[in-house]
């Protein structure tokens, strides 16, 4: 009896099922676009459009689950940075060289981010893991990368602090008279200077969106270790979805606020000007705030989208009741939340200029029952009716 010999004239080929063209990608077009032309810098609204196609290109036929106009946002609600390869981050870093600091800022730290639904390239059939598994992974990472941002920022807050000392002790700056932030002086009243002024125009380097977000678990302990990453579920309104900018209205310093309609009815709002090392010089808190800090400011200026709060930014040096002086050097805006889960829910946003530099608020005016409009880019645009309310006196 003859045993018959193995075939071995079979060659096993592979699945062609099996998909090849990247993780959450769909079709077969090449996925990298063409980098973007050598010119002249793009405005905030040409960025955004030029980074959506961008976006376009690189996701192929794939559908989005959602759309969303920022497309910063866009890319992190659709998990959109995992199409990221080497070759497509090199390719949109000529997108970002074309972009405004601010915008190409915002795509860095997307870019930059430690979570895995920013990383780059696609699984491996090695990598892939159950749903309990992936949640398991990403809470641990979570928890031990807010860890490590408070000890860093603990250890670089004293640093900093101890340089300010040694600064102010050995190196004192000779021959500086203002802050960074000065005002037109007319010599005019309040109540006939906010006749004057013009339309609101914002100065970009004076605008900010408050995306920085800061959550504490209600509970027993250091506040240092209930310190957490709570959903975007969990804030008022998403990251990004307001921005600030600072204006001259009627003699004085404010600051504008511009989000979704209603926002301003039912937010609570919290803005402090404070020196180089955080010295709070002024804070007013606007809105229905569980624990109100500060003052309550002037309104100049309310409507569904924009809210024009009086802010005290003094342009010269100010004396500290504790002893020695400082400047006004940035502003800090506050979205304060409310959850029954967190101890502390905010978000946050800072408009600052360059270390020992000035720039000139911008100016509006207008007479009471005028509705202006606040265009503060990134498609946030607000409007409001002046109310007459001027700010405090002295």
């Amino acid at each position: 009896m003859t045993l018959a010999l193995e075939d071995t004239s079979l060659v096993i080929q592979p699945d062609p099922f099996v998909v090849t063209s990247g993780f959450l990608r769909a079709g077969n077009a090449p996925s990298v676009p063409p980098p973007a032309d050598v010119g002249a810098p793009w405005s905030y609204d040409e960025s955004d459009e030029h980074a959506h196609d961008f976006l376009v290109h690189v996701s192929g036929e794939r559908t989005m689950p959602e759309y969303l106009e920022d497309p910063v946002e866009h890319a992190r609600a659709n998990g959109l940075m995992l199409l990221f390869s080497d070759e497509v981050q090199a390719s949109f870093q000529t997108y970002l060289a074309r972009m405004p600091e601010p915008r190409a800022e915002a795509w860095r730290d997307l870019i930059a981010g430690g979570a895995s639904s920013e990383a780059f390239g696609p699984l491996t059939l090695l990598e892939k893991l159950t749903e309990e598994q992936v949640g398991e992974a990403l809470a641990v990472g979570r928890r031990q990368r807010v860890v490590n941002l408070t000890l860093s920022a603990l250890l670089l807050g004293g640093l900093v602090a101890g340089a300010v000392v040694i600064r102010n002790v050995f190196f004192v700056e000779e021959g500086r008279t203002e802050g960074a932030f000065q005002f037109a002086d007319d010599g005019e009243t309040p109540a006939v200077a906010a006749l004057e002024g013009g339309p609101p125009v914002p100065e970009p380097s004076l605008t900010a969106a408050l995306t920085t977000t800061v959550a504490v678990e209600v509970g027993d302990g250091p506040e240092s270790d209930r310190v957490t990453v709570a959903p975007f579920s969990a804030y008022p309104y998403p990251p990004g979805s307001i921005r600030a900018s600072l204006f001259e209205f009627a003699g004085s310093g404010h600051v504008v606020l511009v989000g979704p309609p209603g926002f301003t009815d039912d937010a609570c709002m919290r803005a402090s000007v404070v020196t180089e090392d955080l010295r709070p010089l002024d804070t007013v808190t606007h809105g229905p705030c569980r624990q109100p800090v500060g003052r309550t400011p002037a309104i100049g200026c309310l409507g569904p989208s924009a809210v024009l709060l009086e802010l005290d930014i003094p342009a010269a040096e100010v004396a500290l009741p504790e002893g020695g002086a400082g400047f006004a050097e940035s502003v800090r805006i506050q979205l304060v939340g409310d959850h029954p889960d967190y101890e502390v829910l905010t978000l946050r946003g800072t408009i600052s200029v360059s270390e020992n530099a000035s720039v000139d608020v911008p100016r509006f005016g207008g007479a009471v029952g005028d509705d202006l409009t606040f265009d503060l880019g990134a498609g946030r645009v607000g409007t409001c009716t002046l109310t007459g309310d001027l700010p405090r006196s002295g």
